[in-house]
């Protein structure tokens, strides 16, 4: 029995693709499940090494899958998987199709741009019911699985009853990358605010920021400013602070499983609709995509003392973003993987 997953993880492709299926693995594995990863190239592999996975290097270009697929079909045939996860915004309908035809395939789709012809769709980030893409599936032979509750995050994202004791500090995180150094950015305009300024500032560097030599320098300048690496107990964090500002994307599942308010940007066509989604229902505090307002720190900052000096602001976006997620999504993709 073994799950395979086709993902990629660059300087381009926010880590969270990878992130997502490993959390997916993980209970597959826990389940007696063998699970193996197939990337185009052989970059972000040192997570799948701890994490205990093997995995296959494609030697293919991830910008375009369709070019691998003769030779992907050929080493899929050797595997005999139970299913392929696949979770790529360059997959095509063909790709998918291709396959489809060797093993089921599982296909994570964030966009919604056309039905696919396989096995499963995961479709979780969308805070709000949409019937027009359930109906697109109605007379096929895919299972949907079309609602937030699927969001596939780790097991220390799972709920915990016990009250969460936060102190004064705030997290900032920008997934794997930051190219326009917002996270630098809001650190040091927090430094210009008296209230602002006695907060501790978690500041999370992804692991292909191109600002971290700035980031090391800010904080040598600034004792309030804490700069963390390669971390993995993120939930952590998300329990301990008492604001967070966060670029869009499953991040915010996560901020939402922890219910820590969070000021929320984008700065990818891919994560626009769903921050400004989650931004309309009131689960987050949504100012805007980096590339189009040039001071976005300013409006950051500006929210962030809004939340801070306003408890009850605070507890009604906690409260909306805990009705949200529930951190049990992976355990539900498993019981159809499984």
């Amino acid at each position: 029995m073994m799950i395979g997953f086709r993902v990629d993880a660059n300087e381009v492709i926010a880590t969270g693709h990878l992130m997502r299926c490993i959390s997916i693995a993980l209970e597959c594995k826990k389940r007696g499940q063998q699970c193996i990863f197939f990337m185009a190239e052989d970059k972000e592999t040192e997570r799948l090494r701890k994490a205990g996975f093997q995995y296959y290097i494609l030697n293919s270009d991830w910008k375009n899958l369709d070019n691998e697929i003769s030779e992907f079909q050929k080493i899929l045939e050797n595997y005999k998987l139970n299913y392929l996860v696949v979770d790529s915004y360059q997959a095509t309908a063909g790709y998918l199709a291709a396959l489809e035809e060797i093993q089921p395939v599982c296909y994570i789709d964030d966009l919604k741009r056309e039905v696919y012809d396989v096995s499963v769709v995961i479709h979780y980030i969308s805070p709000f019911k949409n019937d027009s893409y359930e109906e697109m599936y109605r007379n096929t032979h895919t299972e949907l699985l079309n609602n937030m509750k699927y969001a596939p995050l780790r097991p220390e994202f799972h709920y915990k009853k016990e009250k969460v004791i936060r102190e004064k500090s705030i997290l900032i995180t920008t997934g794997g990358t930051d190219f326009y150094n917002v996270a630098g950015k809001v650190a040091a305009l927090c430094q210009n605010s008296m209230q602002i300024k006695s907060y501790k500032i978690h500041l999370i560097i992804g692991s292909m920021n191109q600002h971290e030599t700035e980031l090391e320098q800010l904080a040598e300048k600034y004792t309030n400013i804490i700069l963390h690496k390669n971390i993995t107990n993120m939930s952590d964090y998300m329990r301990l602070c008492e604001v967070a500002v966060s670029a869009g994307g499953t991040t915010l599942l996560e901020l939402c499983a922890c219910k820590i308010p969070t000021v929320c940007f984008s700065f990818a066509d891919n994560q626009v609709k769903f921050a400004n989604d989650m931004g309309k229902i009131g689960a987050v505090k949504y100012v805007g995509d980096a590339r189009k307002i040039e001071d976005i720190e300013n409006k950051i900052v500006k929210q962030l003392l809004i939340f801070i000096k306003n408890e009850e602001e605070r507890k009604k976006y906690a409260d909306c973003m805990g009705k949200l997620i529930d951190g049990h999504g992976t355990e539900r993709i498993a019981d159809v993987l499984c």
